[in-house]
């Protein structure tokens, strides 16, 4: 499952990231799965800082 985040606003020491409710992928299930994500703000330098992100989850047994 893969889920589109948008940034939604710098903290001290992180960058919250905010589910989108339209444009996600087929597989996504129409109600939110993550909600809110924190990224530390030295991740998020590393990734280019990006303003969307795409956090992919996978299940493992």
């Amino acid at each position: 499952m893969r889920i589109n985040l948008t940034l939604e606003r710098e903290t001290k020491n992180t960058v919250r990231f905010a589910e989108d409710e339209a444009g996600q992928p087929s597989d996504h299930p129409g109600y939110p799965v993550v909600g809110t994500l924190y990224i530390q703000k030295a991740a998020h330098v590393q990734l280019g800082a990006p303003q969307e992100i795409v956090v992919t989850i996978e299940g493992r047994e």
